[in-house]
């Protein structure tokens, strides 16, 4: 192989990752594109407010959904009240 040959290899190699790194910020600009339309399309809505209120609502939810699978069940209150209210009634070891 000779230094010419080493040479173009190079360069081949230099014009592949320029045209990858070319490639990576064209699709980086058309997802940036796609997002401006989005956001230019919300803003334009005369019942932003709303969607805003729907969508904090929609995040409540989740959030209390998720938290129900994740938290521990707390006692119900009832039950508490009966507990409390079977142990009053048994007779105290002193007496």
């Amino acid at each position: 192989m000779s230094a010419r040959d080493s040479a173009e290899q190079h360069a081949d190699r230099g014009a592949e990752a320029v045209q990858l790194l070319a490639g990576v910020v064209d699709l980086g600009l058309e997802q940036a594109e796609g997002l401006l339309r989005r956001v230019r399309g919300v803003l334009g809505r005369s019942d932003l407010q709303e969607v805003v209120a729907d969508g904090q609502q929609e995040l409540r939810i989740r959030g209390e959904l998720l938290l129900g699978r994740l938290a521990p069940a707390s006692e119900s209150h009832l039950e508490a009240v009966a507990r409390r209210a079977a142990a009053s009634r048994r007779p105290s070891p002193d007496g």
